[in-house]
């Protein structure tokens, strides 16, 4: 007997529902800008409507130095 997500409970459904977002360019140019001025990651989730923990490591993948 297999259970769809019909068949779940509401909170369980929100549990499992993991969608990603691609980054836009507007959202990379807004968070450099942000953390620039000292907001904090989770502040800045917000703003965005991501995951503080999402936008961190979003800030350290585009201001880390390239080995070009």
């Amino acid at each position: 007997m297999s259970i769809t997500t019909d068949q779940l409970p509401e909170s369980t459904q929100d549990v499992r529902k993991r969608t990603y977002r691609h980054w836009t360019t507007l959202e990379d140019r807004k968070l450099k800008e942000l953390r620039q001025n000292g907001m904090k990651f989770k502040h800045i989730a917000i703003q965005l409507s991501r995951t503080a923990i999402s936008v961190e490591k979003r800030y350290r993948k585009i201001t880390a130095p390239t080995n070009d």
